[in-house]
């Protein structure tokens, strides 16, 4: 290599010493390894290694260089080569030369212990010799310089002993050759040096020796005592495996969701029989028909949750935490425990593994259970259904209801025998059938009751009929003609029962909030339930303005208020429901006519008749074509105000009365159940949304309430004990 480009290899000047060459070897070497150390790219991790070759040429040259100018100048020490053999500055004190040299010595003895190959165990050796030589020279230079010598100790081994460079007085020394140092001998005895004792590698020596025995006595028990290496594996203190701990950890958190799901399963029993006590004391204590009323279908509702939560529990303690297989795998867990503390570990996890399986069994069951008791209540609650249906409307069973019977009773047999996989098809079926007939035979009734009405609008009305009996002309109509209110004939006190009322047979109906089909009720509305209702009429519309008119023209009732959305001295009016009325103001007019206010049983009777619907005219969401209402954030279906009655036909109830969803909500004779003599209303108003025209919809007021969305209708006939009339 050149030797510019050597020197600028090692960032130097041409001319550096032999240390500065070193130094900066030294230093640049180390930078290279870092980086190459580093890097992860191939290409650069080769290029810097190929930069470190350079500068092992680009010192080689600049050595021998710096030595050939050194020697060409007759400037160089004998000591420079020692001082630097053992890393130190001339003239260092003997402290340090013996510290460098021990140190020193210590590194040749670990790699030549570690060095693999016969050539470099014999660099090592040379090393050590060139160290040996070194340390004497340097040792000697002190006692040099001030005219003494002495016997510099022999070996690396020596230690640092006080009389090795104590100064004493010699006898003047011979001439010593101009070439070498002469060495005197101290006759005196020289103190006796012990070898540095090495406690680390003497202790790293005997662990070594201490694991291969281990290893060896460890290899003889397991070829021929097992036995006894499987004692051995006990007492010491392993580590399980990974897959025991986790077939460990999947069996015991399985385990723990059964013993989980039964407590739950006990809990939901104990809490509904506690809730049906609950009920029957409050049931006792009250003394109101309607609050009675409330709280025994209350009570119905959570006798029904009781036995449907102690048929589960009842049947997951006979079929599923009394089976065997749940034993049996309480009792694999056992054994996997007693595998594993043996250390059988592969025995444990197969163990671990039927356990969990059987665990999976036991919850698989229990879901099933709980899915096949849920399907039967469905089943039986549509059966039930039907015969409320029948027993009203006089149907009789279909083949549809005798097979869901046939499908329940099988579907019963297999919950008891606890093959609730089996049983949830059966259930399942079994509902459907029972749903089949019911859908069938709300069919038949809307058809006789499609029927009827078509029967009822091709006869005279019955008014119609009497008048054009009694003198040949039709009678005059409630309405406006060019803009004047028609004024109605005279209704003797006799006659003032039969005008407009429908009648309602007697016999059983579903009142309060249909589960079946409704999702909004109100906590307010009773549950669906069948309720008796004796023989009844009813107005076939909500009283009129002009209507109730005559009864303020006798002095016997009181005018309704008047402003804002009344409709009582508002020009146009006479056909539109009256209304601002308060009920005493309502059972008033009633009694004037020869009738009372209807009970709440009997109102939802006519509005919804006895096949459970929604709406008096079906299931259908309530819109603008069958109810006055408010719709799209505009009262009275745009008008802002009522409409006439009797204006939307096919809204009419399954007994042909109108208005019963809209227009004004209706008084009725029945105490709510929020005290203070509150009334209870019913039908919804032009003010309301859907939501307020369901037939089961209630709502309590005070008596003396006079609104604009409050109106009324009046019935007669059979007065349930409920009446509260004043």
């Amino acid at each position: 290599m050149e030797l510019a480009r050597a020197f600028d290899t090692l960032g130097l000047d041409p001319g550096a010493s032999v240390q500065e060459v070193e130094a900066a070897y030294r230093r640049l070497c180390d930078d290279f390894d870092a980086r190459i150390g580093r890097v992860t790219s191939l290409a650069l991790r080769d290029r810097y290694a190929a930069a470190r070759a350079e500068l092992e040429a680009a010192r080689a040259a600049a050595i021998q260089v710096a030595g050939q100018t050194v020697r060409a100048s007759g400037q160089e020490d004998p000591h420079t080569r020692s001082w630097d053999v053992l890393g130190l500055q001339a003239g260092a004190s003997p402290l340090e030369v013996a510290s460098a040299y021990v140190s020193l010595c210590e590194e040749l003895d670990r790699e030549l212990d570690s060095a693999p190959t016969e050539a470099l165990r014999r660099r090592c050796l040379e090393a050590r010799a060139e160290i040996d030589a070194a340390y004497q020279l340097c040792a000697a230079a002190p006692l040099a310089e001030s005219g003494e010598a002495q016997t510099p100790p022999s070996g690396y081994e020596t230690q640092m002993a006080p009389a090795a460079f104590e100064a004493r007085q010699p006898e003047p020394p011979p001439e010593p050759a101009p070439a070498a140092i002469e060495i005197v001998t101290d006759p005196a005895p020289v103190p006796t040096r012990r070898r540095r004792r090495r406690p680390l590698r003497r202790f790293g020596a005997f662990a070594f020796t201490l694991l291969i025995a281990c290893a060896a006595t460890l290899g003889y028990g397991w070829t021929t005592k097992a036995e006894w290496f499987q004692l051995v594996k006990r007492v010491l203190p392993l580590p399980p495996a990974p897959a025991l701990v986790e077939a460990q950890s999947a069996a015991e958190y399985l385990r723990r969701r059964v013993v989980e799901e039964r407590r739950d399963i006990e809990q939901r029993a104990d809490v509904a029989s506690q809730r049906v006590d609950q009920l029957q004391a409050a049931s006792y204590a009250e003394t109101e028909p309607e609050a009675r009323h409330r709280a025994e279908v209350a009570l119905e509702q959570a006798q029904s949750r009781t036995n449907l939560a102690s048929r589960l529990r009842d049947l997951t303690e006979r079929h599923v935490f009394s089976s065997s297989a749940l034993a049996e795998a309480y009792g694999r867990m056992e054994l996997g425990a007693e595998l594993a503390e043996a250390g059988e570990p592969d025995r444990a996890i197969a163990a671990y593994s039927e356990a969990r399986s059987h665990l999976e069994a036991t919850l698989e069951s229990l879901d099933e259970a709980e899915s096949a008791l849920g399907v039967r209540s469905e089943a039986l609650a549509a059966r039930d259904a039907w015969i409320a249906l029948a027993a009203s409307a006089g149907l009789e069973p279909g083949a549809a209801i005798r097979d869901g019977g046939t499908r329940l009773e099988a579907g019963d047999r297999l919950l008891e025998e606890g093959n609730f996989a089996g049983a949830t098809p059966e259930l399942r079926s079994a509902s459907q059938h029972f749903r089949t007939a019911l859908d069938e035979g709300r069919r038949i009734l809307a058809e006789e009751r499609e029927r009827a009405e078509a029967e009822a609008r091709n006869a005279p009305p019955e008014e119609e009929a009497e008048q054009l009996a009694s003198n040949g002309s039709p009678p005059e109509t409630n309405g406006s003609h060019g803009g004047r209110e028609a004024v109605l004939a005279s209704v003797s006190p006799g006659e003032r029962a039969d005008v407009k009322l429908v009648a309602i047979p007697a016999g059983a109906f579903l009142y309060g909030c249909n589960g079946l089909v409704e999702q909004d009720c109100a906590d307010s509305e009773p549950a669906g339930r069948r309720t008796q209702v004796d023989a009844f009429r009813i107005d076939r519309t909500e009283v009129r303005v002009s209507e109730y008119k005559h009864c303020v023209d006798a002095g016997v009732c009181a005018a309704p208020a008047t402003g804002g959305g009344c409709n009582w001295e508002n020009p146009g009016r006479g056909d539109h429901p009256v209304n601002c009325i308060a009920w005493e103001q309502a059972s008033a007019y009633c009694g004037w006519v020869g009738k009372r206010l209807p009970t709440e049983q009997e109102w939802e009777k006519a509005a919804r008749g006895t096949d459970g619907r929604t709406y008096p005219w079906g299931n259908v969401r309530a819109s603008c074509e069958v109810a006055v209402m408010s719709e799209g954030g505009s009262g009275g279906c745009g008008r802002s105000s009522t409409a006439p009655v009797g204006s939307l036909e096919r809204g009419r109830s399954p007994y042909g009365l109108f208005d019963m969803a809209g227009n004004v909500l209706e008084w009725t004779v029945s105490l709510h159940e929020s005290g203070s003599g509150a009334r209870v209303l019913r039908g919804g108003s032009w003010q309301n949304g859907a939501g307020f025209m369901r037939s089961s919809h209630r709502e309590g007021a005070s008596p003396k309430l006079r609104h604009e969305s409050v109106g009324l209708r009046c019935a007669e006939g059979a007065v349930v004990a409920e009446n509260g009339a004043s």
